[in-house]
C-alpha cells in the first residue's frame, strides 16, 4: 500500500512538472528578427516595383530617348523572393511559403511584360524619329527652286503647309491621347499620300515615304499604349501588400497565443505554489502532531489564541497571493490589448507614410526641370542686364526659356507638384492625428481622478482602434452630457474593450457599431455600444463578466477584458449591463455617476 501511494505521488509530481514545462515552452518569445526581415523583403519588392513604374512613366514621357526599363534586375527580385521563402520556411508559415511562390510568378510575368513594352516602345520611338527626320529633308526638296519650276505650285504650297505643322502634330500625337490629334495626323497622312503622285519623281518618293512612316507611327501608338496600361496597373504591389497583411495577422495570432499561455502559466504557477504550500503545511502539522501531541493537550487553552492567529496569518497570506495573481492577470490583459493597439496604429501609420514618401520622391524627380528653367532664366536676365550678348544669342536663349516654360505648362508640372505636396501634407496630418490620439489615450495617470469628457475619450478610442473599425459602419449618436469625474485612463480602457469586442463580433461586410450617449437625470450619464453581430446565446449571457470566460475562439481572447471593465465601472460607482439576441446583435450599456466615488486604493488597481 505504501509503495502504491509513493508511486502515485511520483507520477503526480512528474505530471505537474511536465505540465509546467509545457506551459513554459509555449510562453517562449516569437522571432521578431524574422518578422523584421520578412517585412524588409516585402518592402524591397515594393520599392523595386515602384522603380519599375517610375521607369515606365519616364520612358513614355521621354519621347526620343532610349528606354531604360530595368533599374532592378531579375537577380535582385530573385534575391528578395528567395530571402522571403527562406524566412517563410524558417517560420514554418505555409501561407507565407505559398505567397512567396505566387509573388515570384507575379514579378516574372511583369518582367516579361516590361520586355514586350520595351520592344514596342522602341518601335514607336523609331517610327517617330523616322517621321521627324524625314520632315526637314522633304521640306528642303520642296523649297528647291528646281522643284518649284517643275511642279504644280498649288500642290507644293499645300505640301509645304502640311510639312510645316507635321513635326508639332507628330510630337503632340506621341504624348497626347485626344481624338482630335489623331484625326489631324490621319488627315495629314492622307493629304500627303494624295499629293505625292502630282509631284516630281524625287519629291514624290520622299513625300510618299513620309506618308508611309506616318502610317507606321499611327499603328505603333495603340499597341504601345495597350502594353503600357497592362504593365502600369499590373497587380504586383497590391499582391505584395496582401501578403504583408496576411503575415502580420498570422504573426499577431502567434503573439496572442503566447500571451494566452503566459496567463495559463501564471495561473498554474500560483495554483501549484498554493498546493505545494498546503502540502508542506500539512506535512509540517502532521509531524508536529505526532511529536508534540502530549504538549498540545497540556497547553491547549494556552495555545488556542496562538493557533487562531496562525490560521489568520495563513489566510492573509493566501489572500495576498490571490491579489498578486489577480494583478498579474490584469497586467497580462493590458499587455495583450496594448499589443493589438500598437499593431493597429503601426498599420494605420504605414499607409499615409507610404504615399508621403511616394509624393516626395515624385517631387524630387521633377526638381531638375525647375532647376534647368531657373538657370536658363537667370542666364537670359544676365544677358539682358549686361547687354554683352548679340541679338541672336538673346533670341535663342529667350526661345529656350519659353520652350521650357511651355513644356512645363503643358505637362502641368507645377500643378502636379502642388498636388503631390498637398497629398504629402495630408498624409503627415493623418500621422500627426494618430500620434496625438494615441498620446491623449495613454498619457493620463491611472491613479488620477479628473473631470473627463466622455465624447473625447470615445473619439480617441475610435482613432486608436481604427484598424479594427475602418471597414465597419460606426454610427455616433452623441447627446449632450456633462463631464464626468473619473479616472480617464481606466474609462478609456473600458471603451476600448467594448469597441474591440463589437468590431470582432460584426461581419467584415455590413458590420454596424452604434455608440450612443445620453444623460439620465441630473447625476448620471449613459454610454451604449451596440453592434449587429452574431449575438450571445441566452445560456452564456449570465457568465459574460466572469474572469477567464470568453466566447471567442481559442487563442483569440483571454476572457479578462469584460471582467476588468466590470470591475472598473463598479469601482466608479457605476453599472455595466448587456442585452443580446442571437443573430441580431449585442448592446452593452455603461452608466456612470457624474461625481466620482473612487477611493485611492481603487484607482491603483
Amino acid at each position: 500500500m505504501k509503495l502504491l501511494r509513493r508511486a502515485l505521488l511520483i507520477l503526480l509530481a512528474t505530471l505537474l512538472a511536465a505540465l509546467l514545462g509545457f506551459l513554459y515552452y509555449k510562453t517562449q518569445g516569437v522571432d521578431f528578427g524574422r518578422q523584421v526581415r520578412v517585412n524588409e523583403h516585402l518592402r524591397n519588392l515594393k520599392v523595386i516595383d515602384a522603380k519599375w513604374n517610375e521607369a515606365i512613366l519616364r520612358s513614355r514621357s521621354e519621347l526620343l530617348g532610349e528606354d531604360d526599363l530595368a533599374p532592378q534586375t531579375r537577380d535582385a527580385v530573385g534575391r528578395e523572393i528567395q530571402g522571403l521563402a527562406v524566412e517563410a520556411r524558417a517560420l514554418d508559415d505555409p501561407v507565407l511559403v505559398a505567397s512567396s511562390a505566387s509573388l515570384a510568378t507575379q514579378y516574372d510575368e511583369k518582367m516579361k511584360l516590361m520586355a514586350e513594352y520595351r520592344e514596342q516602345s522602341a518601335a514607336f520611338k523609331k517610327a517617330l524619329r523616322d517621321v521627324l527626320d524625314s520632315v526637314p529633308m522633304v521640306q528642303a526638296l520642296v523649297r528647291d527652286p528646281r522643284t518649284a519650276a517643275s511642279a504644280n505650285r498649288a500642290k507644293l504650297e499645300e505640301v509645304r503647309a502640311l510639312l510645316d505643322r507635321l513635326a508639332a502634330t507628330a510630337l503632340e500625337f506621341s504624348s497626347l491621347t485626344g481624338p482630335d490629334t489623331a484625326r489631324d495626323l490621319e488627315s495629314t497622312q492622307t493629304a500627303l499620300a494624295n499629293a505625292a503622285p502630282a509631284l516630281p519623281g524625287g519629291v514624290s518618293e520622299a513625300v510618299a515615304q513620309t506618308a508611309e512612316r506616318l502610317t507606321l507611327l499611327m499603328k505603333a501608338r495603340p499597341q504601345r499604349d495597350e502594353l503600357f496600361d497592362r504593365l502600369y496597373f499590373y497587380p504586383t504591389a497590391p499582391r505584395t501588400d496582401s501578403v504583408g497583411a496576411a503575415f502580420a495577422q498570422s504573426f499577431q495570432s502567434q503573439l496572442e497565443e503566447r500571451e494566452l499561455y503566459r496567463v495559463y502559466l501564471i495561473a498554474y504557477s500560483a495554483a501549484l505554489l498554493i498546493f505545494v504550500g498546503y502540502v508542506s503545511v500539512q506535512l509540517f502539522r502532521s509531524y508536529r502532531v505526532i511529536n508534540d501531541v502530549n504538549a498540545q493537550l497540556k497547553s491547549a487553552n494556552e495555545t488556542l489564541e496562538h493557533k487562531v492567529d496562525e490560521r489568520t496569518r495563513e489566510l492573509s497570506d493566501a489572500l495576498t497571493h490571490l491579489k498578486e495573481s489577480e494583478a498579474m492577470l490584469v497586467q497580462s490583459e493590458k499587455m495583450s490589448s496594448l499589443g493589438q493597439m500598437v499593431a493597429g496604429v503601426a498599420h494605420e501609420i504605414n499607409t499615409p507614410l507610404a504615399y508621403v514618401k511616394s509624393s516626395l520622391e515624385s517631387v524630387t524627380a521633377q526638381l531638375p526641370e525647375l532647376t534647368t528653367l531657373l538657370n536658363d532664366t537667370e542666364t537670359l536676365l544676365t544677358m539682358l542686364q549686361t547687354g554683352d550678348a548679340t541679338e541672336s544669342q538673346v533670341g535663342a536663349q529667350f526661345s529656350r526659356v519659353t520652350g521650357l516654360a511651355q513644356e512645363m505648362r503643358e505637362n502641368e508640372a507645377l500643378d502636379t507638384m502642388n498636388k503631390l505636396v498637398t497629398d504629402g501634407l495630408y498624409g503627415i496630418n493623418q500621422i500627426s492625428e494618430l500620434v496625438s490620439n494615441l498620446k491623449n489615450f495613454s498619457r493620463l495617470d491611472r491613479n488620477k481622478v479628473a473631470r473627463f469628457d466622455l465624447h473625447e475619450g470615445l473619439e480617441s478610442t475610435l482613432q486608436i482602434a481604427r484598424n479594427l473599425v475602418k471597414f465597419k459602419d460606426v454610427r455616433k449618436n452623441f447627446g449632450e452630457i456633462p463631464k464626468v469625474s473619473c479616472s480617464p485612463s481606466q474609462i478609456n480602457q473600458v471603451f476600448l474593450n467594448l469597441v474591440t469586442n463589437a468590431a470582432q463580433a460584426t461581419p467584415e461586410n455590413g458590420g454596424i457599431i452604434a455608440i450612443t450617449t445620453k444623460r439620465i437625470g441630473d447625476d448620471r450619464v449613459c454610454v451604449e455600444v451596440q453592434d449587429n453581430g452574431h449575438g450571445i446565446p441566452p445560456e452564456v449571457l449570465p457568465k459574460i463578466f466572469d474572469p477567464f470566460f470568453t466566447t471567442k475562439d481559442v487563442g483569440k481572447g483571454t476572457g479578462l477584458g469584460l471582467s476588468i471593465a466590470y470591475k472598473i465601472i463598479q469601482q466608479h460607482g457605476g453599472k455595466i449591463s448587456v442585452a443580446s439576441e442571437v443573430g441580431k446583435g449585442t448592446r452593452f450599456t455603461v452608466v456612470l455617476p457624474v461625481e466620482s466615488v473612487l477611493q485611492p486604493e481603487a484607482t491603483a488597481a
